[in-house]
C-alpha cells in the first residue's frame, strides 16, 4: 500500500494534471469567443473571429499536442489583426486565446498566470464581457494552483466569490464556470472553501456536460466524490461511482488521462488500491502514448515562435510609435518656433504701436492746446472787431447828428449803414462759424436795419422769399453792401404817390448760380426832355 501511494504521489508531481484542469477541457465555445462572435461586423472583426473560430475548432479536437500547435498558428494570425485593430475586445480574445495554449501546454505556468490576468483586464474594461470577464479571472486561479501557489489560488477564489455573489441570481446562473471554481478549491485542499462554492454559486439541476465547452456535470462528480472522499468521509460515495461510469464514455486521450488520474486518487485515498493501482497504469500509459511523436517539443517550439513573433510586432509597433512621437515632436517644436516668433514680431508690433499711440496722444495734446489758444485768439480778436464796428457805427451816428449839412448827414448815413451791415453780417458770422448765417434771417435783419434808419415815417412793407441755401462766407458781404444800396436807392427814390412802398427781394438758386431778384412798386423816374427841334 505503501509503494502505491508513494508512486501515485511521485507520479502526481512529475505530471500534475497533464494537460491542464481546465486547458486541455476548454473548447470552442465558452473557451473560445463569447457573445460578442455573434453578429456580422466590419471585415476585419469578421477577419478576426473567423481565424479564433478555426483555431477553437482545432484546439477542441484534443486529438495531442498537434492539435494545440494548429490551433496557436490561427492565434497568432489573429493576434495580428487585434494589434492591427486596436480594439479592446479582439485584444483580449487573442490574449485569452494564447493563454490557453499555454495552459495545455503544462510547462510555463507564470506565461499562464500572465496572460489569463491580462484578459481578465481587458473583458473588464467591456461591461457587455462581463461573462468573459468572470470566465477569465476563473482561469487565472486555476494557473496559480499550477504553479503551485495555493494561497494565491484561494484569495482569487474568494475575491471571484465575493464579485459573483454581489450579481443577481439569475446573471450568476449564466455563469457555468462556478463548477469549475469549486474543483479548482479541491486542488488546493481547500475543501471548505469547495463545498461553500457549491452551496452557494451552483444550481445543480442546470449542471450539464456541453461537448462544447466543459463536461460540467463530470466535474461536478468530481469535485463532490472528492469532498466525499476527503471531507466529508461518507461510508459509500455516489459520486465516485458516477464519476467512474461517466468515464467509461470518454474518448479524448487528455480527458482520459485527467479522469484516470483522478480516480487512481480517490480510490487511493478511500483504501481501495487495486482500482486505484489499475487506474495510475492506464494514466501513465495513456501519457506515455501522447508523449510520443515530439509533439511536445514542437509546441514548445511553437510557442516560443510565436513569442518571438510577438515581440517583433511589439517592437515594430513601438518603432512605429517612436517613429510617430518623432514626428510629433518635430511638428510640436516647428509650431512652437513658429509661435514664438510669431508672438515676437507681435510683441514688438504692439509696443511700436503702443510708442506711435504715445506720440500721436503727444501730438494731439499739442494740437489740441494750439486749438485752444487759437480759438481763445479767434474770440478775443472777434470781440474786438465787434467792439471796433459798434464803436465806429456811434461815432459816425454821433457825428451825424452833430452836422447841419444834407450832404454831409447823407453819406454819414450811408457810411453807418455800410458799417451796420458789416457788424450785423460778422454777428451771424459768429453765431454759425461752420456753416455760415441763415440767408433769409440775416436778409430780414439788414433789410430792417436800413428801413428803421431811413424810412423815418415812411411806410415800408418787405416781401423776402429766399430758398434754403447758404453761400461761401466772402459772397455774404458783397450782397449786404449791394443790399443796403439798393434798399436805401429805394426808399430815397422810389415815387410810390400815397401807396406804401413794397420791397420784393427774392433768392434762388439756378444750376450751379445763386441769383438776387430785387424790385420795389416805386414809379420808373421820368425820361429826359426831347430836344427842341
Amino acid at each position: 500500500m505503501f509503494f502505491l501511494l508513494l508512486l501515485t504521489t511521485c507520479w502526481l508531481c512529475r505530471r500534475r494534471h497533464p494537460a491542464g484542469l481546465a486547458g486541455l477541457l476548454l473548447a470552442a465555445g465558452l473557451a473560445g469567443p463569447g457573445p460578442a462572435l455573434a453578429g456580422p461586423g466590419p471585415p476585419l472583426q469578421a477577419r478576426f473571429f473567423g481565424l479564433l473560430r478555426v483555431g477553437d475548432s482545432l484546439y477542441a479536437e484534443k486529438k495531442g499536442y498537434r492539435s494545440f500547435i494548429s490551433a496557436q498558428r490561427y492565434y497568432d494570425s489573429a493576434r495580428t489583426l487585434a494589434d492591427r485593430s486596436g480594439d479592446t475586445l479582439l485584444l483580449a480574445e487573442a490574449v485569452f486565446a494564447k493563454a490557453r495554449v499555454y495552459d495545455a501546454w503544462n510547462e510555463q505556468p507564470y506565461k499562464t498566470v500572465e496572460y489569463f490576468q491580462q484578459a481578465a483586464d481587458l473583458f473588464a474594461r467591456r461591461p457587455a464581457a462581463w461573462r468573459r470577464y468572470f470566465y477569465a479571472r476563473y482561469l487565472v486561479a486555476h494557473a496559480y494552483d499550477k504553479i503551485p501557489d495555493s494561497l494565491r489560488t484561494v484569495q482569487t477564489l474568494r475575491r471571484l466569490r465575493a464579485e459573483l455573489l454581489a450579481r443577481p441570481d439569475s446573471l450568476r446562473r449564466q455563469v457555468p464556470s462556478t463548477v469549475e471554481m469549486a474543483l479548482t478549491a479541491t486542488e488546493v485542499h481547500n475543501y471548505a472553501l469547495a463545498d461553500s462554492l457549491l452551496r452557494q454559486l451552483v444550481h445543480r439541476p442546470a449542471v450539464r456536460n456541453d461537448p462544447e465547452t466543459y463536461d460540467y456535470l463530470d466535474h461536478y462528480f468530481l469535485t463532490q466524490a472528492r469532498l466525499d472522499v476527503s471531507y466529508r468521509h461518507p461510508p459509500v460515495s455516489g459520486y465516485l461511482d458516477s464519476l467512474r461510469d461517466n468515464y467509461r464514455g470518454v474518448r479524448n486521450p487528455f480527458d482520459r488521462v485527467y479522469y484516470s488520474l483522478n480516480l487512481s486518487n480517490l480510490y487511493a485515498a478511500a483504501n481501495q488500491f487495486a482500482p486505484a493501482y489499475r487506474y495510475l497504469r492506464l494514466s501513465r500509459h495513456l501519457q506515455d502514448s501522447l508523449d510520443k511523436g515530439g509533439d511536445a517539443d514542437r509546441i514548445r517550439q511553437t510557442l516560443v515562435q510565436s513569442e518571438e513573433r510577438a515581440a517583433l510586432h511589439q517592437r515594430q509597433y513601438e518603432a512605429a510609435r517612436q517613429r510617430t512621437r518623432t514626428h510629433v515632436l518635430w511638428a510640436l517644436s516647428s509650431s512652437l518656433a513658429i509661435i514664438t516668433l510669431l508672438s515676437a514680431y507681435l510683441y514688438y508690433q504692439q509696443r511700436r504701436s503702443r510708442q506711435q499711440a504715445w506720440a500721436l496722444a503727444q501730438a494731439n495734446g499739442l494740437l489740441d492746446e494750439k486749438v485752444t489758444q487759437v480759438e481763445l485768439l479767434n474770440k478775443e480778436i472777434q470781440h474786438r472787431v465787434k467792439n471796433n464796428l459798434h464803436m465806429v457805427y456811434s461815432l459816425l451816428h454821433m457825428q451825424e447828428r452833430r452836422t447841419d449839412n444834407e450832404e454831409v448827414q447823407a453819406h454819414l448815413q450811408a457810411a453807418r449803414l455800410r458799417v451796420e451791415s458789416i457788424a450785423s453780417l460778422h454777428n451771424q458770422l459768429m453765431l454759425s462759424p461752420n456753416e455760415g448765417p441763415d440767408l433769409a434771417v440775416y436778409l430780414r435783419s439788414l433789410i430792417s436795419s436800413v428801413v428803421g434808419c431811413l424810412a423815418n415815417d415812411r411806410q415800408v412793407v418787405t416781401h423776402l422769399q429766399t430758398a434754403p441755401l447758404h453761400l461761401p462766407p466772402g459772397s455774404y458781404l458783397a450782397l449786404s453792401l449791394i443790399l443796403n444800396e439798393w434798399v436805401t436807392n429805394s426808399i430815397k427814390y422810389a415815387n410810390t404817390g400815397e401807396h406804401l412802398l413794397e420791397i420784393t427781394v427774392q433768392v434762388r438758386h439756378e444750376g450751379p448760380l445763386t441769383c438776387l431778384d430785387y424790385a420795389d412798386n416805386g414809379a420808373p423816374p421820368p425820361g429826359p426832355a426831347a430836344p427842341p427841334g
